[in-house]
């Protein structure tokens, strides 16, 4: 263990953040296959001295967890000839941690969307483009991408819940970029004369839309139910 993981929290917030990421670690192993027993017994255990108003021995418990932790995943790794490798399992569970999966997944998207807008630039369904959607699915890739680099930045890991919900978000933002060439195109937003630079206006706006597609069905929930 190196000094950074052996140095004791100085208050309830800073052990809470670390109880936290522990949980979250824990699910992706076990998510993963991986044996946990050890290391969740030890994470009860740490839970229960914080709970207490114990930061000295929650933190020795917590500590525990993550070496045991640590172990398991060495444990689930492949040995070949003295050497451990990693496993399907050790393989899934960093890419569970990291969101690894939700990069990749957005990625894909990026180059899928990509591929539609340039091979497809002049297909439209009752008049309008479809390269609104297409670049409103970008901005959903590209809000995909800034919330796994926002999770990593904050927890140092991604969070779970958010995994169903990134694969959802590129066809709700296509919606989304349908009707905002819409509400573009019908003038209700005053855009410059130039057609070649109401075009990138508009392509601007729908990219946007698609990056904003959680805040706008935010919006949207909030105002059914005031309805």
């Amino acid at each position: 263990m190196n000094s950074k993981s052996c140095s004791i929290p100085q208050s309830c917030s800073e052990l809470e953040i670390d109880l936290k990421r522990l949980d979250r670690t824990l699910q992706a192993a076990h998510r993963s296959s991986i044996d946990i027993k050890d290391a969740y017994d030890f994470y009860v255990l740490a839970l229960k001295e914080f709970n207490k108003e114990n930061l000295s021995d929650s933190f020795l418990y917590c500590d525990r967890a993550n070496y045991e932790l640590t172990s398991a995943v060495n444990e689930a790794k492949i040995n070949i000839r003295g050497s451990r490798f990693h496993s399907l399992r050790t393989i899934s569970y960093f890419f569970q941690l990291y969101g690894l999966y939700a990069i990749v997944f957005a990625v894909l998207a990026i180059l899928f969307f990509s591929m539609l807008i340039y091979q497809h630039p002049q297909a439209k369904i009752l008049d309008v483009p479809l390269w609104s959607s297409f670049f409103a699915g970008l901005g959903a890739s590209a809000q995909i991408l800034t919330g796994v680099a926002e999770d990593l930045r904050r927890y140092g890991l991604a969070t779970r819940y958010k995994r169903l919900w990134y694969m959802a978000i590129p066809l709700i933002s296509m919606v989304f970029g349908y009707m905002a060439y819409l509400i573009s195109s019908s003038g209700l937003i005053a855009l410059n004369d130039g057609i070649g630079d109401g075009v990138f206006s508009i392509m601007f706006i729908c990219f946007l839309t698609g990056f904003l597609t959680k805040w706008i069905i935010n919006r949207l929930s909030r105002l059914s139910r005031d309805i």
